[in-house]
């Protein structure tokens, strides 16, 4: 089986950065550029398994689900991953080992592109006077860049920021509590309280009702699209109050 290829997969994270208009060296909202950017509908709901997410690709309707009983950065970084999946590939039987880690690397660069973690490390660094990263530094590059500790602590390693050794002291500490001491929520790195209902972000409910109104669709199939993207309320109404 070929290794995953991490050049291939940063150069991807470049061009969609590109292709949205994003710049090299600002943090996005990852789930607001894929809902407008890239018309996908995300779609948040608890679910009680190890999946973090997945994509959903039905005819013109492209999704992706995130679990929710994760942290708020781990959903982020699910964002990301799976739709390096749903751009690029589907199912490469046998590839699926190679496929996880290039979607890995892909989320990492797509969410702190190469160019935008050294300027900002380096002012950091500059600023303060040292060139040894801490976890002062590490909790203001995840909290800027939306990303987990573990997801940033790697980049830092494998960007040769940090060493093995650095790596591990700073993989051990505890980061609610570090998050706290130095000021910022724990928001990034705790479980939101779970909502048991199901949140879609997407703009296709206005499309479809664009599409009505100016005849493109009937009203029947406006309906069908209504249900098959998850929006069954706005035609069935709300049973609850029934």
């Amino acid at each position: 089986m070929n290794g995953a290829n991490n050049l291939l997969a940063e150069t991807r994270a470049i061009e969609t950065r590109n292709e949205f208009g994003l710049s090299s060296t600002t943090s996005i909202n990852i789930f607001e550029v894929l809902k407008f950017n890239a018309n996908i509908s995300i779609i948040k709901m608890p679910i009680d398994s190890d999946l973090y997410g997945l994509f959903i690709r039905k005819g013109e309707i492209q999704a992706i689900l995130i679990n929710i009983d994760t942290s708020l950065g781990r959903q982020y970084f699910t964002a990301a991953h799976e739709y390096y999946h749903l751009k690029y590939n589907v199912n490469l039987n046998g590839e699926q080992e190679r496929l996880e880690k290039e979607a890995d690397t892909f989320a990492s660069y797509l969410l702190i592109p190469r160019e935008a973690l050294n300027f900002h490390l380096k002012k950091r660094l500059t600023k303060k006077n040292k060139n040894i990263v801490d976890i002062s530094d590490c909790l203001y590059l995840e909290n800027y860049f939306k990303i987990s500790h573990q997801a940033l602590i790697l980049r830092l390693k494998l960007d040769n920021h940090i060493n093995n050794k650095k790596y591990e002291d700073l993989k051990d500490i505890n980061i609610i509590r570090e998050a706290r001491r130095y000021g910022y929520s724990v928001e990034l790195y705790t479980k939101p309280k779970i909502n048991k209902n199901i949140v879609v972000e997407s703009e296709y409910a206005e499309l479809a009702k664009q599409a009505l109104e100016s005849d493109i669709i009937s009203e029947s199939r406006y309906n069908e699209y209504l249900i098959e993207g998850g929006y069954g309320d706005l035609v069935f109404g709300d049973r609850d109050d029934e």
